[in-house]
């Protein structure tokens, strides 16, 4: 459920940082007039911090859901495998 926030704050902030192209954002002006008003520097601050929060929640919780295994060697060959850390 978390990475879906974090995948449609990513996707909130490429559509902030579209409203900043020139065709995009007279069409939204005419639909939405304040929008005219606002500077393309505080659209495109906004656009990227949302991108970058949204990222970030992504790469928190797409960690790996196993612990990683190691090899147990007796002289050569691999007798078993140890898990590493916690679920």
């Amino acid at each position: 459920m978390n990475k879906i926030i974090g995948y449609v704050l990513s996707a909130v902030g490429v559509v902030l940082l579209l409203f900043t192209l020139k065709p995009i954002k007279s069409s939204i002006t005419t639909m939405i007039p304040f929008v005219q008003n606002v500077p393309d520097y505080v659209i495109i601050g906004a656009g990227l911090i949302l991108m970058i929060f949204g990222v970030f929640i992504v790469n928190q919780f797409s960690g790996p859901k196993q612990p990683v295994e190691v090899p147990i060697y007796q002289g050569k060959n691999v007798v078993g495998f140890r898990r590493m850390g916690k679920k």
